[in-house]
Parts: C-alpha cells; sequence; structure tokens
C-alpha cells in the first residue's frame, strides 16, 4: 500500500501554510482510499510539543491513517548549477514517500548540484522543488509540472508567478531559474541561465 508524505514548514514555532498541506492530504486520501473523513493537520500539531525556536522541517507519514510525524532541523542546501535530464515515462503527481525514480534520475546530475527534468520536451520540476523561470519581466512556471507543489500553487494564487507552457527549446529565452517549495518558499537562490548544462 502506498505511503505518503507532507513536508511543512516550521519556523519559530510557527506552521506555514498548513490549509495547502491539509488540502493536498484530503485529495491523495480520497483519490487512494475513498477517505473523506478527514484528518485535520492543525488539531492534531497543536497538541505536539513543537520547537519554539529555529527552522525545522515537520515531516508527516500517513496513508489512510497519520503514521508518523517528526521534526528535522532544516538548511538549505546551496544549489548554484542544473543539469537538464530527459525523461519521457517519469510519473510523480502525488507526493509519495518512496521516490526511487526521482533518486534515480537526481543520479544522473554529473557534477550539477540538481536536475531539470523535462518529459516529451517539456520542463518539469527538479527533484524535490518546483522550477520559476525569470524572462526579464516576471517569473514563470511551467504548466507541465510533476507535482503540483504548495509553494507553487500558494505563489499562483497570490499573482506573484504565472503558469506557462515551457519546453525545452525556451529555457534559453529565461535569464534565470529558481527552485520553489515549502521549505524554501520564494526567497532561495536564482541560478543564471549560463549555469544550466543541456
Amino acid at each position: 500500500m502506498s505511503r505518503f508524505i507532507e513536508t511543512i514548514k516550521l519556523l519559530n514555532g510557527k506552521f506555514y501554510l498548513l490549509d495547502y498541506h491539509q488540502r493536498r492530504m484530503d485529495q491523495t486520501r480520497v483519490h487512494f482510499f475513498k477517505k473523506t473523513n478527514g484528518l485535520d493537520l492543525k488539531s492534531y500539531l497543536v497538541e505536539m510539543n513543537v520547537p519554539a525556536k529555529g527552522l525545522f522541517k515537520c515531516r508527516i507519514v500517513y496513508d489512510e491513517h497519520l503514521l508518523a510525524v517528526e521534526f528535522l532541523p532544516y538548511s538549505i542546501k546551496p544549489v548554484r548549477s542544473l543539469q537538464i535530464v530527459q525523461a519521457d515515462s517519469i510519473q510523480y503527481s502525488f507526493k509519495y514517500e518512496q521516490r526511487h525514480s526521482l533518486t534515480h534520475l537526481f543520479e544522473k546530475r554529473g557534477s550539477c548540484d540538481e536536475i531539470i527534468i523535462v518529459k516529451l520536451n517539456q520542463v518539469t520540476d527538479a527533484t524535490y522543488a518546483n522550477l520559476v523561470f525569470y524572462n526579464g519581466n516576471e517569473w514563470l512556471t511551467p504548466t507541465s509540472y510533476l507535482l503540483n507543489g504548495i509553494m507553487r500553487q500558494y505563489l499562483l494564487d497570490q499573482e506573484i508567478i504565472r503558469s506557462t507552457k515551457i519546453s525545452l527549446k525556451d529555457i534559453p529565452k529565461f535569464e534565470k531559474v529558481k527552485l520553489i517549495n515549502s521549505m524554501l518558499g520564494f526567497e532561495g537562490a536564482e541560478i543564471p541561465f549560463s549555469q544550466i548544462k543541456f
């Protein structure tokens, strides 16, 4: 039976974007287990003894039931270069606990820090984050994502970024790219086009 995860930002005792995480968890449980009764994250987490200071990754594992919760100190790993990797059969539309297919692709990064996954000539994601590209005027995220991440959806809802089709041949049109996810937010490092390897 499949198991899934949610990774929630906990900063100085405050959880971020819990409503978005709740919605994704509910959608996953309905899809796989036909469970319409909610696991209320807010009620569950408020009763836990959580770290009051510092940045932590709250990692929740669940299937039909909530299975485990852990709080891991978090530090942002630097990403300065990206390798294009083709993967026409990759599927990762739900946040599975097992990520063998993504790990296999990550091993193809060569000397780069992370990868850009291209599926059927369309730009998707990195292995642990969605992507946003800057064209000199606005930040754009591909409509051909693998997983609609929490931060991606939040930034779209706030109209901070816009979604559009981005193919492999479009990448040279952009000045830079950055990785976004629930832990990185929108403040991650910006990687210039010159550091993307084809």
